[in-house]
């Protein structure tokens, strides 16, 4: 096994961590994971790839973001659940506003 498959499977093994952390909504940990993965993405592709592992390291590629969008998918729930609640909480302010005028 190259270094590279190695760094491979440790950035795919982070990535499967930050999933888990999305589902379990800590989204702080999910912050502080991704700046670590996006650290150690960008020490894997400061050298190229050799040719022998472009397949490999290809499919590792297809792995991480197909985790990814599962990340994003989740993100985008929060986000809507926050927007949800704000716009509950301003239609409070406008009813509270409203009874003390």
């Amino acid at each position: 096994m190259t270094d590279k498959s190695i760094d491979l499977e440790q950035l795919i093994a982070l990535s499967g961590t930050i999933l888990e952390k999305a589902r379990e909504d800590n989204w702080d940990e999910v912050t502080s994971l991704e700046a670590e993965r996006s650290e150690l993405l960008e020490l894997f592709f400061a050298e190229p790839v050799q040719p022998e592992a472009a397949k490999v390291v290809g499919e590792g590629i297809q792995t991480i973001l197909a985790i990814d969008q599962e990340i994003m998918a989740l993100g985008n729930l929060v986000k809507l659940d926050l927007a949800e609640s704000l716009h509950k909480l301003e239609q409070g302010k406008k009813a509270v506003k409203a009874y003390s005028s």
